[in-house]
């Protein structure tokens, strides 16, 4: 029998009772009678198929599996968060639910001291419920280039989100990145800061992170080599990064970049031009490495000679790449080959490209293709070279952000493309360190 049939008995058919004249054992003596016995009879409900209800139950049963993959997997949490970030990122603002829903956060500002003179800190701790395993917080070090950008906007959403997401954020520069200086004797500076986040409350010293933007990111490359670091970091991050810093000299000396046999002009920006004003002036003497800097950087007075007012050997080839002023490439590589030893070893000591075969941890190359700062070149000369390494990485070019700021105004197109290798990115960092 079916289901919800099984406890009912046949019916009397009265109408052949009464033709066979015959009335069946136990049965009502006429048709009539067998008629009223059978509508008498108290019948048992059929249980009705509540087809209606299975959608229901099946869109419950995926919310239960989708919230419990997003709340208890670490894949899951990586969705959620890196989609939170990347609306942070794309608006320049923090979404309503991670304000909502993200956790209370605490901002100090410690000072440590250092070999060339100070460490500033931005510290960004959560300050929520701890974590659902003790001591497993993650966290990321944020280098934030040349000059003072503490209280830049877009760096200040990006380390809120990232700790109202549970992560805890460091960011650091040096009394040499606040001078307009890339010093590489602050490597020991980035190696302080890590061993200084991996004792913070709640922090994985296994989960540690490195951001290097624009000339941080050298500094992030040097002290991801060293092997104090090689076999501690998750991952090191470079936005806007030079990958060798001879490379990066001949581009300005040349005003132009070379990108799948095409030349482009390249026009820097005032900021990377007193970078390099400051670090090459650093290797002259005194008096003449002010008149150097003062020619180059904005407000100050160009020399009217480069060649006869600069004495020290190669100094006036410097010059002349950094201001460009001679820009045939015969005569850019003329100038390369008079460097003084002393700027050919400073940029050796600050080129990635010289230590990227100590570099362990995974590495996540992001580069705007109109980088009026460091040529987009140098991130595809880094990303070919760990290719050839068989280096994990990741590299995406960008055509929304201006140098490592977010820009306003871009359309859907740009917007859906960049935002889905942003995202990439991202994924694969909280990934990394998760």
């Amino acid at each position: 029998m079916a289901e919800g049939e099984q406890d009912f008995a046949a019916p009397v058919d009265a109408a052949r009772v009464w033709e066979e004249g015959a009335v069946p054992e136990g049965a009502p003596a006429t048709a009539d009678a067998a008629l009223a016995s059978a509508q008498a009879a108290p019948k048992k409900p059929r249980r009705k198929r509540s087809w209606g209800m299975w959608p229901s139950r099946v869109a419950l049963a995926l919310l239960f599996l989708i919230g419990f993959f997003v709340s208890m997997t670490p894949d899951g949490r990586v969705l959620v968060r890196g989609a939170l970030l990347l609306s942070s990122a794309l608006t320049a603002t923090q979404p309503g639910p991670l304000v909502e829903a993200g956790e209370p956060i605490s901002h100090t500002q410690p000072v440590l001291p250092a070999q060339t003179g100070q460490i500033f800190l931005d510290v960004y701790v959560p300050v929520g419920k701890p974590p659902p395993i003790p001591g497993s917080r993650e966290a990321v070090i944020l280098i934030t280039g040349v000059g003072d950008n503490r209280t830049d906007p877009q760096l200040l959403n990006l380390s809120e989100s990232l700790a109202r997401l549970g992560v805890v954020v460091v960011n650091m520069t040096t009394t040499q990145l606040l001078n307009v200086v890339i010093d590489p004797a602050d490597k020991e500076s980035v190696i302080q800061v890590f061993n200084y986040a991996a004792h913070l409350p709640g922090v994985n010293p296994r989960d540690i992170g490195i951001v290097g933007f624009s000339g941080g990111a050298a500094l992030a490359c040097l002290a991801a080599a060293d092997p104090r670091l090689q076999d501690r970091l998750a991952f090191i991050a470079t936005f806007g990064a030079f990958y060798n810093a001879a490379d990066l000299l001949r581009d300005f000396g040349r005003r132009s970049v070379t990108a799948d046999g095409v030349v482009t002009p390249f026009h820097p920006g005032a900021l990377p031009i007193q970078a390099l004003a400051n670090m090459v002036g650093g290797t002259l003497p005194p008096d003449e490495g002010q008149l150097f800097i003062n020619g180059l950087t904005p407000g100050g007075t160009p020399l009217a000679d480069p060649d006869t007012q600069l004495t020290t050997p190669g100094a006036a080839a410097a010059y002349h790449l950094i201001a460009g002023d001679e820009p045939d490439p015969a005569q850019v590589e003329r100038n390369m080959a008079a460097l003084s030893p002393a700027v050919k070893q400073l940029f050796d000591e600050l080129s990635p490209s010289e230590v990227i075969a100590q570099i362990r941890c995974p590495i996540y190359l992001l580069h705007d293709h109109a980088d009026p700062y460091v040529p987009f070149t140098e991130s595809r000369n880094f990303d070919a070279a760990l290719t050839r390494l068989g280096h994990p990485h990741e590299y995406a070019e960008f055509g929304i952000f201006h140098h490592t700021e977010i820009s306003s105004g871009f359309g859907l197109g740009p917007l859906l493309g960049d935002g889905s290798k942003l995202y990439r990115i991202l994924d694969g960092v909280l990934s990394a360190s998760a």
